[in-house]
């Protein structure tokens, strides 16, 4: 599948570095999927890693034991 020159738009062929026209350097796409997956992997971590310290805050502290012995 070929792409079109960003600078003059001729067809260039997927191997090519340069614009065969006008010598333009051809960016090559790199794929979206493994920034995608490495992002949501990412993501998971750190919402464990909040979830985790929210838990050991919420733990109830024990109550101090009521003595009989004052009244």
């Amino acid at each position: 599948m070929s792409a079109k020159c960003k600078a003059c738009g001729v067809l260039v062929q997927p191997e090519a570095k340069v614009c065969p026209a006008c010598g333009a350097a051809v960016v090559a796409k790199r794929p979206l999927l493994p920034l995608a997956a490495f992002m949501l992997i990412v993501i998971l971590i750190i919402q464990s890693y909040i979830s985790k310290s929210d838990d050991a805050a919420s733990e109830p502290t024990p109550a101090a034991p009521v003595s009989s012995a004052g009244q």
